[in-house]
């Protein structure tokens, strides 16, 4: 298990079904790193207001925010509950993860905020950019 900034309540692991129905649903595999994290804790929250999507929010989301159409190559791992969304691009292997705004999701306007997923969700998913 990562061990956790202590502002973060962490959902149980997805389990292998769990994610490859998302898989099937969004008719792409997941990046390795993001489904480690889905594969420890099934979505997660932090006390300020970033939420990581587990295999419930993820399909919705993605769709919701049009990914596919506005951000094409990208996935929403998460959001900060106040407009701005977390990308991941769908075939980088690299833990980067890019800030966006929910009206404007071309990945071009995007800004860096960690080159290391795994590190940013146990610092607590902090918002300053890199």
């Amino acid at each position: 298990m990562y061990p956790l900034h202590n502002s973060a309540a962490a959902n149980p692991p997805a389990t292998e079904h769990e994610i490859l129905h998302v898989e099937k649903g969004l008719t792409f595999h997941l990046p390795q790193v993001y489904r480690y994290v889905l594969k420890e804790m099934n979505g997660l929250s932090f006390t300020n207001g970033v939420l990581i999507y587990g295999t419930v929010e993820l399909l919705e989301r993605n769709e919701t925010w049009e990914v596919a159409e506005y951000a094409k190559g990208y996935i929403a791992i998460g959001d900060d509950g106040g407009g701005m969304v977390f990308l991941m691009n769908r075939q980088g292997e690299d833990g980067h993860v890019f800030a966006v705004d929910c009206g404007d999701m071309n990945p071009q306007h995007a800004t860096l905020i960690t080159s290391d997923l795994n590190k940013w969700l146990q610092d607590g998913c902090q918002l300053e950019t890199v």
